[in-house]
C-alpha cells in the first residue's frame, strides 16, 4: 500500500530530549492528524522504527508516513508548473480539467495528474489543494504536498491576492467597478448561485483592460477584457457578479453568456500573491492567459 510522507525533518540541534507528541505540536499538525499518525503511522528516527514514546534528541532525522485515506489511479499529464519547492506545488490548470476525480469520473483530473507526476519524479506525497477552480476555468492552483502544510495554510488564516483575467460580453465602460452584492445558492439548483440578500458577503473589484469586437458568420460582438480582483472567495463569484452587472461571461451559458465564440467561461486565475505558511516568502505568481480566450481579444 503506497504511503505518503507527512513529516520529514532534522530536529534542532540545540533542542534538549523531548516527546515525539511535543515535537510534532511544533509542526503546525492538526489534533486530527495528530491522532491519525499516533495509531496509523509509520514513524523513524534516524532510519530506525520507532514508536509514539521514543524519545527524540537534537540533531535526530524523524520520519513519519501515513497511509493515505483516499487513493487516486495515476494519470500522466502535461502539467503546467508555476512554481514548486518542497512544501508546494502551483499549477497553471488548463481549462476542462476537473480537480479530483468524482463518482462518475475517476481518471485524467488534476489529482491524477500531479499523483503521476510525483511519482515520476521519486515524490512521496499527495494531493491536498489550497483552494479549486471550476472544471472550464483555468489558471492558478495552489496544491499543498502534506496535510501538515494544507494545515498551516489554514492555522495562520493565510491572505491571498488573487486576480482573474476575464472576457465578458457587451462594451463595458472605462471606469473601475466595485460590487458588494452577497451570493447564495439559487433554490432548486445544487450547482447555480445567485445575488441575494440572504446571501454571504461577496466583493469584487473590476477594472477595465479593453475593448474588442469578435466577428461570427452571422453578427458582431463586442468583448470587454477585464481584470477582477477577489476579496472574498464564494462560489462562482465572477462569473455571478458580471453576470447580475447585465455582462456575462463569454462562454459562460449557465449565467446568459453565449458559446458562439468560445467553449467555456472566459475565466482565467492569472495572478496570485501570498506569505509562504512555512517559509514566510512572499511570493508572487502567474499565469499566461491561454490561446482561446486570446483568440477572443484579437
Amino acid at each position: 500500500m503506497k504511503t505518503a510522507t507527512i513529516i520529514d525533518l532534522i530536529v534542532d540541534s540545540d533542542v534538549h530530549t523531548q516527546s515525539m507528541n511535543h515535537i510534532i505540536k511544533q509542526q503546525h499538525i492538526s489534533q486530527r492528524m495528530r491522532r491519525r499518525l499516533r495509531n496509523e503511522g509509520i514513524i523513524t528516527v534516524n532510519d530506525e522504527p520507532a514508536t509514539w514514546n521514543t524519545l527524540v534528541h537534537g540533531g535526530d532525522h524523524l520520519v513519519m508516513k501515513l497511509t493515505p485515506e483516499q487513493e487516486f489511479s495515476l494519470s500522466p499529464m502535461d502539467l503546467d508548473i508555476v512554481y514548486e519547492d518542497e512544501h508546494i506545488l502551483v499549477i497553471n490548470k488548463a481549462a476542462g480539467v476537473l480537480m479530483h476525480p468524482t463518482s462518475t469520473v475517476r481518471d485524467h483530473t488534476l489529482a491524477n495528474g500531479v499523483l503521476y507526476y510525483y511519482q515520476e519524479t521519486h515524490q512521496h506525497y499527495d494531493f491536498h489543494p489550497v483552494h479549486r477552480l471550476d472544471k472550464d476555468t483555468s489558471g492558478i492552483v495552489i496544491i499543498a504536498k502534506t496535510s501538515v502544510v494544507q494545515h498551516a495554510f489554514d492555522k495562520k488564516h493565510t491572505h491571498f491576492h488573487k486576480s482573474y483575467d476575464a472576457i465578458v460580453e457587451g462594451k463595458l465602460p472605462p471606469v473601475p467597478i466595485t460590487i458588494n452584492w452577497p451570493i447564495g445558492r439559487k433554490p432548486g439548483s445544487i450547482i447555480e448561485r445567485y445575488c441575494t440578500n440572504e446571501g454571504k458577503p461577496a466583493h469584487t473589484d473590476i477594472t477595465i483592460i479593453s475593448n474588442n469586437t469578435g466577428m461570427s458568420s452571422n453578427s458582431e460582438q463586442h468583448f470587454t477584457h477585464v481584470q477582477c480582483l477577489l476579496h472574498t472567495g464564494r462560489t462562482h463569484q465572477i462569473r455571478v457578479h458580471v453576470s447580475q452587472l447585465g455582462y456575462p461571461l463569454a462562454g459562460d451559458d449557465l449565467y446568459g453568456g453565449h458559446l458562439d465564440y468560445i467553449q467555456r467561461q472566459a475565466l482565467h486565475a492569472a495572478r496570485v500573491s501570498f506569505h509562504h505558511p512555512m517559509t514566510n516568502e512572499w511570493l508572487e505568481l502567474c499565469a499566461d492567459m491561454p490561446a482561446d480566450m486570446k483568440d477572443l481579444l484579437q
